[in-house]
């Protein structure tokens, strides 16, 4: 069987629904049991249209069918893989690990320091580790990820 085509692509507005689904898919059973009132898909919804940058963020795609989203931010000597989601049917296909990989390489060598907020999910943790991120001694704003930070080879 060939290899299939992973690709990226900018994300535009009109992308708002299905990177919305793809989230509320992944990060919906890490979220819904810390939250006081429970999981209320508008109140959600709305709270992720504020924190979600189409500038920042690509599709990604298998053979051009999109699989999932992935959102980075890029200053200086800084690379930060703000999200990172994929679509429950794609996953553990390698794609999301092939991506993060061939990200980091490229930014390593421009001489940038690579960091991710990862959820505080055990496999998450160790797939983030797996793939050459530490943790790192900064702990996210946010208490339901960790930072982690790639270590350079």
């Amino acid at each position: 069987m060939p290899e299939r085509m992973l690709a990226t692509r900018p994300a535009t507005e009109d992308d708002f629904q299905y990177v919305w689904s793809v989230y509320r898919e992944a990060v919906k059973p890490h979220i819904a049991p810390k939250l006081k009132d429970g999981w209320h898909d508008a109140i959600e919804e709305k709270n992720f249209h504020t924190i979600w940058n189409a500038a920042d963020s690509h599709i990604i795609t298998v053979d051009e069918t999109p699989i999932g989203w992935g959102g980075v931010a890029i200053s200086g000597k800084e690379a930060r893989i703000d999200h990172l989601y994929i679509e429950p049917g794609h996953r553990g296909k390698g794609y999301g690990s092939r991506l993060v990989s061939e990200m980091t390489k490229q930014w390593t060598q421009q001489g940038k320091t690579v960091h991710a907020p990862v959820l505080k999910d055990q496999r998450l943790m160790k797939l983030a580790s797996h793939l050459g991120f530490e943790r790192s001694g900064e702990d996210s704003a946010d208490p339901l990820t960790q930072t982690f930070t790639h270590a350079k080879k």
